[in-house]
């Protein structure tokens, strides 16, 4: 007993020290299947598409969201030891120039409509900038016989967003105009969502090596005050931060349910053996074995993954079974008047065989999975198997030391009679017991053409937590899906001849190689760009503040512009939502005249609606009027990180296939995957990695389920006298299987890389009962 101590204690330190999780699902699919040599020559091109970190910044004003995104990835560059690469799109002064050129022609002749819709409005404020200004022109549009209401819709889209500014700051809620979304109206120009895509510098030598990085950003954006300054949401997400909180996840759940296994074995233990003593001698026992197992697993593997974890909990249930065996026959010698020290002797004697039996089935069963190409099961395989023989030899070696140690007490009987209940019931209605579950069987076999295996790597992870929920709601969008295939091809020319035939799969919303960020009809479209800079009025500077004659002129302003929007209500040319609009500014209008009027809040109120209203439109002058400044552009003028990520440094060029369909249904994922690999063989990338890990995850278990049953019966064979004995064995465990499967279909529960281990569990289960 006291080597064996010091022995757990060695193999508990070196555990505590060494103890590791890999939370990467796609790590548990062997490198060597085709597919997965396809992913390494694609990530050995594109390092800097690799396990990136997405930050997402969203809100209701493009403006805010745009200066946001600009704030944090401005700080998140200078942090270059903790990411090696910092990707905003559309960020940059190339951007700021030539975004214009991305748009369609019809979208571009749209946007120059629009301009030239609100060019009456632009003209005129340019000639006054200020918030009275702004009110005096608005009161003169709704007044000048030259301007038709009805035919220039974005006036009244105007009117609108300045009622809903007006109505925000009078309630004391943070206001900010939207003047992009008026004068820039193209979504390509006016996104209520970025994004920021970071290259962390992972420490594989911590627990969790993406937990700085991750770390940063929240705390970085919490330093700028983002949320509150520019009322947007950021949250974070990727395969480092899904990994980051699964890891957080797994040890959370894992040491509860151990605790709660290792607690309820306990009690179960007391019913059984009435014996405080015994329950402490199984349990210590356990715990060796377990500490054992773990340190192999530590020096064989090297570190758990998010499958072999769950060993622990497997071998909680399984290994407990060895020392209740061995304590029952115990107390049986005890009760027959054995003396102590014999009774421990001869229950380790009667019992050995049996139990070695269990184990090495059991073993069997576990190591069945060790030769798959589902790395995860493989290694829990070799864990749990190993673990077995572990239990057993501390089961006939730890668990009697300790009962001859401990002085016997007379055990507790308690009334349990369920075994008898049990056997009296099958000694009654034995032929009732085998045609119900031969009717169940059948039942089940009807019903297993129905199992489902679950690929998608979300479904296992806390949809509870940021990282689920971002990817979801990217997932809703359909120009954001975070799941695209990617091919490489060795030159351009071929990308673009790749491009144009996968266009025309009807699986595909669109294909982008590096060419297609060369605009197209550029000349017609820098000719038109010039025409919308003759609209533009130069960028008009703001004020320091404002005094008391401004406020003066804000309220005249103000009376002048409700009188206008009265007089016009009346108009009979408007139709019946221009009339609604206009009315409800009109109210909005005389309401915050009548606040103005309050003793205190004359000068507040202004200077609120002040920065509501003008500050955004002078960033957004300035911003046009950098706009027009496009150039041509070629490849050599891209941005250099764009660029690198469609062209690698080897000079492989890649194409990235969007889906047209929501990829979380395995309907659209197989036809989505199948249409792009019929014609590029060497698609790669998240989509096909799921489909054909789930593929390979179903074949091993397939496979190794056959190989368990045909090894356990070929060994019980060896040990046992007939084929019946052994059929004796397995047809349980069968019958267990075909129920299991059944129930998983009745309830709707899919398998999938996790809860797909009930096999091997059921084959220990099941085995050890029927020996």
């Amino acid at each position: 007993l006291a080597i064996s101590l010091v022995i757990t204690g060695v193999l508990l330190f070196f555990t505590v020290k060494n103890f590791s999780i890999n939370t990467d699902l796609t790590q548990m699919i062997s490198n060597d299947l085709p597919f997965r040599r396809v992913v390494r020559e694609y990530h050995a091109q594109f390092p800097n598409l690799v396990g990136s970190i997405a930050v997402v910044i969203e809100g209701d004003n493009p403006e805010n969201v745009r200066q946001a995104r600009n704030l944090l990835a401005d700080r998140l560059r200078r942090e270059n030891t903790i990411f090696s690469s910092v990707y905003a799109p559309g960020k940059g002064t190339f951007w700021d120039k030539n975004a214009l050129l991305y748009l369609s022609d019809k979208e571009l002749e749209q946007q120059g409509d629009t301009l030239s819709e609100m060019q009456p409005f632009l003209a005129l404020l340019s000639q006054d900038f200020s918030l009275s200004g702004l009110f005096s022109v608005l009161g003169k549009i709704v007044d000048s016989p030259d301007i038709s209401l009805s035919d220039n819709p974005q006036i009244f889209r105007l009117f609108q967003q300045v009622n809903q500014v007006i109505t925000k700051v009078e309630q004391g809620k943070t206001a900010s105009m939207s003047w992009q979304e008026l004068l820039m109206g193209d979504k390509k120009l006016s996104r209520h969502k970025q994004f920021i895509l970071l290259q962390p510098v992972l420490n594989y030598q911590a627990i969790n090596p993406a937990k700085k990085a991750i770390t940063l950003i929240r705390q970085k954006s919490h330093e700028l005050h983002l949320d509150k300054k520019y009322g947007i949401h950021i949250s974070i997400t990727g395969k480092p931060v899904i990994n980051y909180e699964d890891l957080r996840s797994v040890r959370r759940d894992i040491t509860l349910a151990s605790v709660v296994s290792f607690v309820l074995v306990g009690i179960i233990l007391y019913l059984g053996l009435g014996s405080i003593r015994l329950v402490f001698a199984g349990l210590t026992t356990l715990l060796a074995g377990l500490a054992w197992t773990i340190a192999f697993a530590i020096l064989v593997v090297g570190r758990l993954n998010m499958i072999s974890v769950t060993f622990v909990v497997l071998f909680i249930g399984l290994g407990i079974d060895y020392g209740i065996q061995i304590c029952l026959r115990y107390e049986e010698l005890l009760a027959e008047g054995c003396p102590h020290r014999d009774a421990v002797g001869l229950a380790v004697q009667n019992t050995g065989n049996a139990l070695l039996l269990c184990a090495i089935s059991t073993a069997i069963g576990f190591y069945a999975f060790v030769p798959t190409a589902y790395v995860g099961a493989s290694e829990l395989g070799l864990i749990s198997g190993t673990g077995m023989l572990f239990i057993l030899l501390a089961s006939i070696t730890v668990l009697p030391a300790i009962m001859l140690l401990l002085p016997r007490k007379k055990a507790v009987q308690l009334p349990l009679s369920f075994g008898t209940s049990i056997s009296q019931m099958l000694a009654k209605y034995p032929r009732l017991i085998v045609v119900t579950a031969a009717v169940a069987a059948l039942l089940s076999l009807a019903l297993l053409p129905k199992v489902r295996f679950d690929a998608n790597p979300f479904h296992m992870s806390d949809q509870r937590s940021e990282s689920i929920q971002t990817a979801m709601r990217l997932f809703d969008d359909i120009h954001t899906p975070p799941w695209t295939i990617s091919i490489l091809t060795d030159n351009r020319a071929g990308a673009d001849r790749l491009a144009q035939w996968l266009k025309q799969l009807p699986e595909v919303r669109t294909v982008l190689t590096i060419d297609d960020f060369i605009p197209r009809h550029q000349e017609d479209k820098l000719s038109q760009i010039e025409d919308m800079a003759l609209v533009l009025p130069p960028v008009p500077k703001l004020g320091k503040g404002m005094d008391t004659r401004d406020r003066q002129r804000i309220k005249k302003a103000l009376a002048d512009f409700s009188a206008a929007l009265e007089k016009i209500r009346k108009n009979d040319r408007l139709n019946h939502n221009e009339v609604s609009t206009i009315t409800q500014l009109a109210v909005t209008v005389r309401n915050f005249r009548r606040l103005l009027a309050e003793p205190g809040r004359d000068a507040l109120l202004p200077d609120r609606l002040y920065q509501a209203l003008l500050p955004g439109l002078v960033e957004l002058f300035s911003r046009m009027q950098t706009l027009m400044e496009a150039e041509p552009v070629t490849l050599d003028e891209l941005p250099k990180d764009l660029v690198s990520r469609y062209v690698s440094s080897q000079g492989k060029y890649r194409i990235q296939i969007f889906p047209k369909k929501d990829l979380r249904d395995i309907g659209n994922l197989e036809k989505f995957v199948a249409a792009v690999t019929n014609i590029a063989p060497n698609g790669t990338d998240q989509p096909v990695t799921v489909l054909m890990a789930g593929k390979t995850i179903v074949s091993a278990f397939r496979t190794a389920s056959l190989l368990a049953f045909i090894l356990i019966a070929l060994f019980l064979r060896l040990v046992m006298h007939t084929w019946k004995e052994v059929m004796l064995v397995l047809a349980p465990l069968l019958l267990a299987l075909c129920y299991t499967m059944a129930i998983a279909v009745l309830f709707g529960i899919p398998f999938n890389f996790a809860n797909i281990i009930i096999v091997p569990l059921l084959l220990g289960i099941g085995v050890d009962s029927g020996i």
